[in-house]
């Protein structure tokens, strides 16, 4: 198991970021500025999505193309998700909504965008 883990870290050293989440979690717990535990936090999210992004496709081959199209949806989403539960229960309605809105209008805009593009308008 060991050996798995240290050739996929030794494959894509951008792995080796994901030491930053614990990190993150000392940061908050010695009460270092709260922008460095951000930065921490952002930094050691990076691998995760790519790890997320690799899941799904391989989890895509043994699955149907609509399966895994649902997968992807769904997980390329989780980032967003976690934030609206933690809005959520932190109370903040109108941070939820506008996150929608803006997920909304973003993907609206990027699918209208590449569309035009490839369609030659």
């Amino acid at each position: 198991m060991n050996r798995v883990i240290l050739r996929r870290l030794a494959r894509n050293p951008m792995y080796w970021l994901i030491f930053l989440a614990p990190v993150a979690i000392v940061l908050e717990r010695l009460r270092v500025d709260p922008a460095w535990v951000l930065a921490a936090s952002a930094v050691g999210m990076i691998p995760l999505a790519g790890l997320i992004g690799e899941s799904t496709e391989t989890l895509a081959t043994y699955t149907s193309p609509r399966i895994g199209g649902l997968l992807n949806a769904t997980l390329g989403n989780a980032a967003e998700l976690i934030i609206t539960i933690v809005a959520i229960r932190e109370g903040l309605l109108e941070l939820v909504k506008a996150s929608i809105t803006g997920s909304i209008l973003g993907n609206l805009l990027l699918v209208l965008g590449v569309s035009m593009l490839a369609g030659g308008a």
